[in-house]
C-alpha cells in the first residue's frame, strides 16, 4: 500500500525559480508518490521540461512567467528597518524616468551576463511566502545548486530540521527525490514526488524545478522587459543598502495601479554590488485601502554566497554517504 502522510509539507520552491504561482488544491492525487524503489535514469534528451505539467500532477499552481527563491534572518539592528540599513552616502532613489528604467534593465542585464560564468554555488536560502492567506514563518535550508544539469540540493534546517530533497533535470523521472524527518520518515521513507503535485506544493507559491538565482534573473528580466512602462511604473535606484553584511544597490519597481500585465504591487531586488548577483527578491501586493502599508506576498534570501566551488554529481545523488536518504 502506498503511504502518503499529510505531515509530508514540503516547502521546495525555490526562487526564485515559478516566481509567480497561484496555489491550488492540497488534495492528495494517485500516482504522486513513488517509494520503495528507485526510478529508472531518464536520459536528459527525453526529460520533461522543468516547466512542463506531468499527467497526473493535477491542476497545478499556474506559473505567470516569473521565477523567484533567501538566506537567513537577517540583522535587525537599531536605526535599520526591516533588518536592512541604508547604506551611508546616498540611498534616496530616483523617481521613474526613462533613465530609471533604462538603469534597472541595464542592472538586470548584467547579472544575466554574470550569471553565465556560474557552474554552481552554495548558500543559505530563506524563504517566506503567503499562502491561502497567511504568511508563513521562516523556512531555513543550506542549498548546493548546478547550472548544467539544472541541480538542487536542500538540507532543511527550520522547520523539520534533517529534511533532505534533490532535483535533477533529467533525473528519477522528472520527480524530487525526499524524506522527511522522524515518524514521516518511519512511514514513507525515501519517497519520489511530482514537482507539481499537492504535497511538493503544501506551503509554497514555486515548484523546486524554479529554484535558484538563475531562474530568478531571468525571471525578472522577462518582466521588467515589458512592464517598466514610463507613466505606469515608479523605478527607484538605491545603492549601498546594507543587508546584513552585505552591500547591495535595491531596484524598487512600483505599480500604482494594477494593471493586466503588472503580477506586483511593489517589487524589490537586492543585487550585491560585488558579486553582481541579486541576493533577495521582495515582492508586495496592492493595498487594500488607500493608505494601508501593501502586503508582502514573496520574500526570497541567499545568504552567504559561494560561487564555482566545484560541485560534482554526488552533490546531487541520494546515495551520498553524507545524506540520510534511505536511512533512519
Amino acid at each position: 500500500m502506498m503511504l502518503q502522510p499529510r505531515m509530508c509539507r514540503w516547502l521546495l520552491s525555490a526562487s526564485v525559480a515559478g516566481l509567480f504561482l497561484v496555489r491550488a488544491s492540497t488534495a492528495t492525487l494517485p500516482g504522486e508518490i513513488e517509494r520503495a524503489r528507485e526510478p529508472r535514469v531518464v536520459a536528459a534528451a527525453a526529460a520533461p521540461s522543468p516547466s512542463s505539467h506531468p499527467a497526473d500532477a493535477g491542476p497545478p499552481r499556474i506559473a505567470s512567467v516569473t521565477h523567484r527563491p533567501v538566506a537567513p534572518p537577517i540583522n535587525t539592528a537599531p536605526g535599520s528597518i526591516g533588518g536592512v540599513e541604508p547604506g551611508a552616502g546616498g540611498g534616496h532613489g530616483s523617481a521613474a524616468t526613462a533613465d530609471s528604467i533604462r538603469q534597472a534593465r541595464q542592472t538586470i542585464a548584467a547579472c544575466q551576463e554574470r550569471f553565465r560564468q556560474v557552474r554552481d554555488y552554495t548558500c543559505t536560502f530563506v524563504k517566506r511566502e503567503k499562502v491561502d492567506g497567511q504568511l508563513t514563518s521562516k523556512h531555513v535550508m543550506f542549498m548546493k545548486a548546478r547550472s548544467n544539469p539544472h541541480s538542487i540540493y536542500f538540507k532543511f534546517q527550520q522547520p523539520n530540521r534533517g529534511r533532505e530533497a534533490i532535483y535533477v533535470h533529467g533525473r528519477h523521472d522528472g520527480r524530487i527525490v525526499a524524506h522527511d524527518v522522524g515518524l514521516g520518515k518511519f512511514l514513507a521513507g525515501t519517497m519520489y514526488l511530482d514537482p507539481r503535485g499537492s504535497m511538493a506544493m503544501e506551503e509554497n507559491r514555486h515548484p523546486v524545478t524554479d529554484a535558484g538565482i538563475g531562474n530568478l534573473i531571468e525571471t525578472v528580466a522577462r518582466h521588467w522587459a515589458v512592464e517598466l512602462i514610463p507613466g505606469e511604473s515608479v523605478v527607484k535606484i538605491h545603492p549601498g543598502v546594507r543587508l546584513a553584511d552585505q552591500s547591495c544597490t535595491v531596484i524598487e519597481s512600483i505599480h500604482p495601479q494594477p494593471g493586466p500585465n503588472f503580477l506586483f504591487h511593489k517589487v524589490k531586488l537586492y543585487v550585491h554590488e560585488q558579486l553582481g548577483l541579486p541576493i533577495r527578491f521582495e515582492a508586495y501586493d496592492w493595498p487594500k485601502n488607500p493608505g494601508d502599508a501593501p502586503d508582502l506576498l514573496e520574500e526570497y534570501t541567499y545568504h552567504d554566497v559561494k560561487l564555482n566551488v566545484g560541485l560534482r554529481d554526488h552533490d546531487f545523488d541520494p546515495s551520498n554517504a553524507h545524506y540520510s536518504f534511505g536511512r533512519l
